[in-house]
C-alpha cells in the first residue's frame, strides 16, 4: 500500500452535446417572485384567477422569467425577453390538459436559455404549478427533460459523461450539480439524478473512477449558436489505501465526503481507494438482471458508519449480498405481528427494484413438524 506511482501528466476531454428526453432527469423546486401589477400588454379575454410573478432560476437576475398563469383558462404565458409585452414573439404560451385541476397544472416542453458559468445553455423543462391558498401561496416544481452528454475515453474504456441540470444556486449551475458517468454501452437507458441507480453522482472536481484519480475541470465551448460544456479529466497521483468489501453483488459503490469522490463499479473483495475519511456510502446490488436498493433504515445505519482509509491498515465495509429473507415477530396483545425484511451482509435492509406485488412473500408457522398457520405479507 502507500502512494500510487506518479502517472505521466495526461488529460482527456469530452465535448458535450445537448440532448432532450421524454423522461425526467432531475426535479427541484423554483422560487416564485410575486407580482401584483398587470403586465404592460396582456392577452385579451382572460378571466378567473390570474397569478403573476417571476420564475427565479437562480444565479442572477438574467435567469428570472416573468410569467402569467391564467388558472381557469389553464394557460401559462412566459415573458422571455422581460419587456412586459406578452404579445411579442419572444413570449411563449403553454396550455395544460383541459381536465386539469385549477389548483395543480402541468406545462410541458418549456424550452429556455439559462445563464450558466458556461454561458447561455438550453434546457427543456416541465413546469408544475401549484396553488392551494394563501397560507402557502403559488409554488412551482421543475422537471428537467434535457442534459448535456458526450463520449469520454479513460484508460481505454469508453464512458458516457454528462452534466445534468439542477437548481441554479447563486454560484452557478455546478454549485449543486450532477455528473452523469456510466459505461458507454448503457447510454440509451433512462436515468435520473434523483433515483438510486447511481448513474449520476454529485459533481466534484476530484473524482476517482475505475482505479484512477482525476482532476475534473469544465469550461464552455461555442456550439450551434450558444455555449456547450466541455469536461476535462486530468490524471492525478494520489495516496491509496485498501478497502475490504466483504459483501457481494455490488453493482456500483459511491463513497462521499473524502478528498475524492469515489465511484467503483462491480467492486469485490479488496479494492484500493484514495486515503481519507468518507462519511457517506451509496450503492446498489445487481445480480442476473435483478436490482436491490437500500431502504431508508439501511441508509441511516450506513450514515453512522464512517469509513477511514489509510496507507497502513485495511478498512472494512460490510455491505451487500448475499441477501437473506428474514421475518421479525412481535407480540401485540393477542396478535403476533410479523414483518418481512430483505437483509444484507451487514444487517442492512433492502428492497427489490422490480416488485411483483401479485406474488408477495409467504410464511408458514410450525409447531414441531406440524404446520399451524400460514399466510402472505401485504405491501406497506
Amino acid at each position: 500500500m502507500g502512494a500510487a506511482e506518479s502517472p505521466s501528466p495526461s488529460a482527456t476531454s469530452a465535448a458535450l452535446e445537448y440532448q432532450e428526453t421524454d423522461y425526467s432527469v432531475n426535479t427541484w423546486s423554483v422560487a416564485l417572485g410575486s407580482q401584483t401589477k398587470p403586465f404592460k400588454k396582456e392577452p385579451a379575454g382572460l378571466s378567473g384567477k390570474i397569478i403573476r410573478g417571476t420564475l427565479n432560476f437562480g444565479a442572477g437576475s438574467s435567469n428570472s422569467v416573468p410569467f402569467l398563469w391564467a388558472r381557469d383558462a389553464r394557460k401559462l404565458y412566459l415573458d422571455l425577453n422581460g419587456d412586459g409585452d406578452l404579445f411579442q414573439d419572444a413570449s411563449k404560451m403553454f396550455s395544460t390538459d383541459t381536465a386539469a385541476s385549477a389548483n395543480y397544472q402541468t406545462f410541458k416542453h418549456v424550452r429556455l436559455l439559462l445563464n450558466t458559468i458556461f454561458g447561455y445553455c438550453r434546457v427543456q423543462l416541465t413546469l408544475n404549478f401549484y396553488d392551494y391558498g394563501q397560507a402557502i401561496g403559488p409554488t412551482c416544481a421543475i422537471e428537467a427533460h434535457s442534459f448535456w452528454q458526450g463520449k469520454l475515453s479513460l484508460q481505454g474504456r469508453d464512458w458516457q459523461a454528462g452534466i445534468v441540470p439542477s437548481a441554479l444556486a447563486q454560484a452557478g449551475l455546478l454549485a449543486n450539480g450532477w455528473l452523469l458517468l456510466r459505461p458507454w454501452e448503457n447510454r440509451n437507458q433512462p436515468f435520473s439524478a434523483t433515483d438510486r441507480n447511481l448513474a449520476a453522482v454529485p459533481l466534484s472536481r476530484k473524482i476517482f473512477v475505475d482505479g484512477h484519480a482525476y482532476q475534473m475541470d469544465w469550461s464552455g465551448e461555442p456550439g450551434k449558436g450558444m455555449v456547450s460544456p466541455l469536461l476535462q479529466f486530468t490524471e492525478q497521483s494520489v495516496a491509496l489505501g485498501e478497502l475490504n468489501i466483504t459483501g457481494q453483488f455490488i453493482g456500483r459503490l459511491v463513497l462521499k465526503g473524502g478528498s475524492y469522490l469515489v465511484v467503483l463499479d462491480q467492486p469485490a473483495g479488496m479494492v484500493k481507494v484514495p486515503t481519507g475519511s468518507y462519511n457517506q456510502v451509496d450503492f446498489l446490488l445487481e445480480r442476473n438482471g435483478a436490482v436491490a436498493y437500500l431502504l431508508n433504515s439501511g441508509l441511516a445505519q450506513l450514515d453512522r458508519q464512517k469509513i477511514s482509509v489509510n496507507d497502513k491498515t485495511s478498512a472494512a465495509l460490510n455491505v451487500g449480498g448475499p441477501l437473506t429473507n428474514s421475518i421479525t415477530a412481535n407480540r401485540h396483545g393477542q396478535d403476533l405481528v410479523m414483518n418481512y425484511q430483505l437483509v444484507g451482509a451487514g444487517g442492512e435492509t433492502y428492497q427489490m427494484a422490480a416488485l411483483d406485488r401479485s406474488k408477495p412473500p409467504k410464511f408458514a408457522v410450525y409447531s414441531g413438524e406440524k404446520k399451524i398457520a400460514s399466510g402472505e405479507f401485504e405491501y406497506g
